[in-house]
């Protein structure tokens, strides 16, 4: 055999060493590891040495076996610092060096042999047993330290949004008692929120909020829409999580477009009074002298023949024209609106539509019949004036219903037997309908009432408005 075949094995004979070493990830960097397998050595020179070769007995009749089971204070110190590796490698050390003592000392019994091959056995299964649950003590601590670190970057996370949300937030108990507030709440509501009841800082109970019963929250000048939802925390600990969303500026000009509307209907129906005062006092009368002018020169016998049908014919036109103007004139505000009231008109022109268009109305009146503000008496009427338009020239119907009842509430009921209400609504605005549905609604809800516009079954439509019965002056 050539040297280099006989020296290859003994370079590789280290090398196997340390990959054994790395294979068992000894934590021979420590210090104190080294300090544990020192002891490992003591127990076994005093074992080995001092008992077997200067014969030297354990005091107190302990048995020499029990010097063996000292070996198990270095492997527990070494699993409860350095794991199951540090406690097998401890083992397999103290193994290593005990094998003597039953193996070349000369006058070791069988007993003694494999009383100290158990005393081993147990050695090696405590390394594996206790630095095994080292080991798994030890990963459920990091993974417990990792969760605790992991909790605590989502709690800062969460501090941070909660305390940088620009609306207020608050987080309440089941019993309605403030816990939380960001800055944005305590700024609204003060410092001292916390430990507070809701409904004392907001006037309304938190419940209310969490049902949706409260669709608007005003805080001062402000207006927010509440938005809750219910936190469950564990231990059947329930939180409450409300926003406020601030609609301030919405409120606001929902309430400037509500008064420019209705200052546009009062200039419109100003403007149309005015319009049917100059049309009656000017035209109608000039026309309506007219009339009588021309009926006069009609029977005069000193008119000639032939120009009497002339003038008859054109005595019959300036009194069409009359006729004409005085529709236009009850179109644009009908006199008796404001002499008689909403009832006198509505019975007007209920007999207007029927004479006309040949269309079979009913209108029926109940409750005791009072005189109302003049925004709702011309609410109804314009209202009825509308939905009597659509049944003309969209409906088809040949039976119509007018029904007025007055009490708490005045309440107008047209309904019809017509095509019913396409999708769409009833009369869009600008296409010539008039008011239309947007304006229908529009006059309705200026003076908080409510309209329903609905198709009727077997076919037709209902169209209903609500209004408080304000009495006039009132």
């Amino acid at each position: 055999m050539a040297s280099g075949d006989v020296a290859s094995p003994i370079r590789a004979a280290p090398g196997r060493v340390l990959d054994a070493v790395d294979r068992l990830r000894l934590p021979v960097r420590s210090g104190r590891f080294w300090i544990v397998q020192a002891g490992v050595l003591i127990v076994a020179f005093l074992d080995e040495i001092v008992l077997d070769v200067f014969h030297f007995l354990p005091p107190f009749e302990i048995p020499r076996s029990t010097v063996t089971l000292l070996l198990l204070i270095p492997v527990i110190y070494a699993a409860l610092n350095f794991g199951v590796h540090g406690a097998v490698g401890t083992a397999l050390w103290a193994t290593a060096l005990m094998c003597p003592d039953w193996l070349f000392i000369n006058g070791v019994t069988p007993t003694n042999a494999w009383t100290e091959i158990g005393n081993l056995a147990i050695l090696n299964a405590v390394a594996v047993i206790v630095g095994q649950r080292v080991e798994h003590e030890g990963q459920a601590r990091l993974r417990a330290e990792g969760a605790l670190r992991a909790s605590e970057v989502a709690e800062s996370r969460y501090r941070a949004l909660f305390d940088e949300q620009h609306a207020p937030v608050l987080v309440t108990d089941a019993a309605g008692v403030v816990t939380e507030a960001n800055a944005a709440a305590a700024s609204l509501l003060g410092p001292d929120a916390p430990g507070r009841l809701l409904s004392d800082l907001v006037g309304t109970p938190v419940t209310s909020i969490l049902d949706g019963v409260v669709t608007r929250l005003p805080v001062g000048d402000r207006v927010f829409v509440p938005k809750a939802r219910t936190l469950d925390v564990g231990s059947s600990e329930r939180l409450i999580q409300i926003v406020l969303v601030d609609l301030t500026e919405e409120a606001h000009r929902a309430r400037e477009q509500q008064a420019y509307a209705t200052h546009l209907l009062t200039v419109q129906e100003d403007e149309r009074r005015i319009l049917a005062q100059d049309l009656h006092d000017d035209p109608v009368q000039t026309l309506t002298y007219l009339v009588r002018m021309l009926e006069s020169l009609g029977d005069d016998p000193r008119l000639p023949p032939d120009l009497a049908p002339l003038v008859l014919r054109d005595g019959e036109l300036a009194a069409e024209v009359v006729d004409a103007l005085r529709t236009v004139i009850y179109g644009l505000r009908p006199p008796v609106l404001d002499d008689l009231g909403a009832v006198a008109a509505l019975r007007q022109l209920v007999a207007e539509v029927r004479t006309r268009h040949g269309i079979v109305i009913r209108l029926q009146v109940s409750g005791d019949q009072v005189r109302l503000s003049d925004q709702c008496e011309l609410t109804v009427y314009r209202v009825a004036q509308e939905a009597l338009s659509n049944v003309v020239r969209h409906a088809h119907a040949k039976h119509t219903r007018v029904d007025l009842h007055f009490g708490d509430q005045v309440v107008l009921t047209v309904t019809d037997d017509g095509c019913g209400i396409p999708a769409t609504g009833i009369t869009p605005v600008g296409s010539g309908g008039g008011l239309g549905l947007i304006g229908m609604r529009e006059r309705v809800n200026l003076i908080g009432g409510s309209l329903e516009i609905r198709t009727r079954k077997p076919h037709g439509t209902l169209v209903r408005a609500t209004v408080v019965g304000a009495p006039a002056g009132g």
